[in-house]
């Protein structure tokens, strides 16, 4: 990256535009959500919404302290260098990201089989194996935002802006574990302030999801700024995709637990929703993770095999908790057409997103005509046109958004010094072996609550 293209940081206008239109389909989004996930009436109702104007407010002052440091305009005189960081401190930062991201992913399932197993009140399970796995994961992330701190303190120069824009991945390593650290406490607080949540759609929930989602995409980011520079469209698969690919169908994971697992669950409590909520989050989450996925590693068949990785993954914890009465494979399956058509379609137009999510859209429109009643009996949709019109315009937005933020991870901080191919290989195997021997280990040793 060049000295000119860091120091010319500032959003232009097209872009200010589409950042101001993401921003308001967020907040749009974060309303929707709220009440779909049952505001509470009553005397709670006051406290509740205060609860939620604050986290509105700390939120907007979390965005201001990422535009501030990475995009922001610098100050007339001001430029900023490259400052690199060591190929091998790259890569051991994204692999223990990537383990502590994945260890919480995991817990996350642990912990819904648990509380829904044993029904163990809020605060009683601080301390239960679920939780221990999800907080090395916390720590993790937690740890390496610190040393990311330090390592730009100690090589960086000029004012923190021009330390973040020096290696910007690395800055919004920084900025995540921060907002890491406000969001793991608020939800006690929360729970202190309203009580128990109506559903697992509680906006300290989604904060918690959205934590997770970026330290997964950001152990990916890291792990590619060392690596050599990203390959044509259409090539094949290398061993250090792996922890990529890892991370995307962990992504699958964390999206489709938090967002449709609530069908499979309380089907009471979501007869209240939408009909097309359903079909559009699937769909979206196919378009967000497959689109992402190609244009992040620009591979035959990226979108599919995260998809296939992510439902295999489902399935081996499914069965390794042995919890198939209870837990499904449904949305993972139902995603799966949407994900082949979207490969299909950058095998025809590469890179082209708007295609992608028309693709997905249409692969959502299949499984309801062929196994979406059969897959969710109790939900059958009964207006086709309103509910494909809906998955379009879903997978559309959150199609740019993954091309948007796949183009980031493939380009952002990108390196001259990279680390060799088989030594990322070989760690990223490594890794990955030893962290699912120890989450058996980890899983097959517990005791469970009394």
């Amino acid at each position: 990256m060049s000295e000119q293209s860091i120091t010319r940081s500032a959003i232009k206008t097209p872009e200010r535009f589409k950042v101001a239109l993401l921003a308001l389909a967020a907040l749009v989004w974060f309303v929707v959500f709220t009440i779909w996930g049952g505001a509470p009436g009553g005397e709670r109702a006051l406290p509740f919404w205060t609860a939620v104007a604050v986290l509105l407010v700390v939120l907007a002052g979390f965005a201001w302290a990422t535009w501030h440091l990475l995009f922001r305009p610098l100050p007339a005189g001001h430029s900023v260098r490259p400052q690199p960081i060591k190929a091998s401190y790259l890569q051991a930062i994204a692999l223990l990201l990537s383990a502590g991201g994945f260890g919480i992913i995991v817990g996350a399932f642990w912990d819904e089989v648990w509380h829904r197993q044993y029904g163990l009140p809020f605060g009683e399970d601080f301390f239960w194996r679920p939780h221990l796995l999800m907080y090395f994961g916390f720590a993790a992330a937690a740890a390496l935002a610190f040393a990311g701190l330090y390592l730009i303190s100690r090589k960086g120069q000029g004012t923190f802006q021009q330390r973040f824009r020096a290696n910007p991945v690395i800055g919004l390593l920084i900025l995540a574990g921060g907002f890491l650290m406000y969001v793991l406490p608020a939800d006690p607080i929360w729970h202190g302030i309203i009580g128990p949540d109506l559903s697992a759609w509680s906006i300290p929930h989604l904060l918690l999801v959205v934590s997770f989602v970026s330290i997964l995409l950001l152990s990916i980011a890291i792990h590619l700024s060392s690596t050599q520079p990203r390959p044509e469209w259409g090539a094949l698969l290398r061993l250090s995709d792996v922890l990529p690919l890892l991370m995307f169908a962990a992504t699958s994971l964390m999206w489709n637990q938090f967002f449709t697992t609530e069908w499979d669950s309380n089907p009471n409590f979501v007869a209240g929703r939408p009909e097309w909520l359903l079909p559009v989050l699937i769909a979206g989450g196919a378009a967000f993770i497959g689109v992402m996925a190609n244009h992040t590693l620009r591979r035959v068949g990226a979108a599919t095999l995260a998809g296939a990785l992510g439902l295999a993954l489902r399935y081996a914890l499914i069965r390794l908790f042995s919890v198939e009465n209870m837990m499904q494979v449904n949305a993972w399956v139902l995603a799966l057409p949407s994900l082949v058509l979207i490969d299909l379609w950058y095998a025809y137009r590469p890179g082209a997103w708007k295609g992608a999510g028309v693709a997905a859209a249409l692969g959502m429109g299949l499984a309801l005509l062929t196994i979406f009643d059969q897959v969710y009996p109790a939900f059958a949709i009964t207006n086709f046109p309103i509910t494909l019109v809906m998955v379009l315009l879903g997978s559309l937005g959150v199609s740019w958004l993954g091309a948007s933020v796949g183009d980031y991870l493939a380009e952002g901080n990108k390196q001259e010094a990279a680390a060799a191919e088989s030594s990322l290989s070989l760690a990223s195997l490594g890794v990955t072996a030893a962290m699912a021997a120890f989450v058996v280990f980890f899983v097959t040793t517990a005791t469970p609550p009394a």
